[in-house]
């Protein structure tokens, strides 16, 4: 509960920013680019404006921390208790969407020269993190996100099946699970990976349905049914992502191999648009 309180307060957070900025510029976004200079809001609103100019510099830091505090979660030893790896993800995500919108509304839809080097490095590396996160999700982790071994996931499946195997009915859902999933192959290219990735949520979706209906017909109490439930809906994500596993791993290298290089680029040209800015005067309102 405590995790999808986290979820939607991030993503409320995001889409409040979103909406509201682009609502308080609105009509200075839709005015043609020859015309705003003769708005009594140009001076707020251009991008060295005291409006535009702050949400540039409100996005650029946005984008810095999320890269600096996830980097250093996964690389600081003394950090690695300190939380759920899968929720500094999710915090990270949250800043460098945000940030990238913000610094889109700082150009107000227009760049040149070396800002916008900078905001199609950015750009390209956000959608990326996206693609990041969708492979991250398909790699089988523990609690704490780390990713786990195959030695690890082979002593998670026969931690859920003793779970499983401790009820007659615990039993019964282990072996139809088992079985509903037996049909299916592992991948060897990216384009099947795809279709068996997508074919494994449809089977888990209705691997659920049909625990959730054989524990309703069950007289047992809610408590051990709960415990079933979490057990039969972990074996059958399990199952989803070791399917999947040795490509997901092979997308996820080289997936890195683009991420990190355009991430390096961001922040040069980055560092290289502040100091020239600052370099001209432009200090915002400093």
């Amino acid at each position: 509960m405590a995790h999808k309180i986290f979820i939607v307060f991030l993503v409320t957070i995001g889409f409040f920013a979103f909406v509201s900025v682009g609502i308080h510029g609105f009509d200075y976004y839709t005015t043609p680019r020859t015309e705003r200079a003769f708005r009594p809001d140009y001076a707020e609103m251009k991008p060295s404006g005291t409006f535009s100019h702050g949400l540039g510099i409100i996005g650029a830091t946005m984008i810095t921390v999320g890269v600096a505090l996830y980097s250093s979660r996964k690389r600081v030893r003394a950090l690695w208790n300190l939380g759920k790896l899968s929720s500094w993800l999710e915090f990270h995500i949250f800043l460098c969407l945000v940030g990238p919108v913000l610094v889109i509304y700082h150009t107000t839809f227009k760049a040149g020269g070396i800002a916008a080097i900078s905001l199609w490095t950015m750009l390209s590396v956000a959608s990326s993190g996206i693609v990041g996160r969708f492979l991250y999700v398909l790699i089988p982790r523990n609690i704490k996100g780390g990713e786990l071994t195959s030695h690890q996931i082979n002593e998670e499946f026969d931690r859920i099946g003793a779970v499983l195997r401790e009820s007659e009915l615990g039993t019964k859902l282990l072996r139809a699970i088992d079985k509903h999933f037996a049909s299916i192959t592992r991948p060897d290219t990216f384009r099947e990976t795809l279709l068996t990735y997508f074919s494994l949520i449809k089977s888990k979706r209705q691997v659920r349905r049909a625990v959730r209906q054989l524990l309703n017909k069950s007289d047992l109490r809610p408590d051990v049914a709960r415990t079933l439930y979490k057990a039969a809906s972990a074996r059958a994500s399990l199952i989803q992502r070791s399917v999947v596993l040795i490509q997901a791993e092979k997308l996820f290298y080289y997936w890195h191999a683009i991420h990190l290089p355009f991430s390096i680029i961001m922040f040069i040209t980055l560092a290289v648009h502040i100091s020239v800015a600052v370099w001209l005067g432009y200090r915002w309102i400093f």
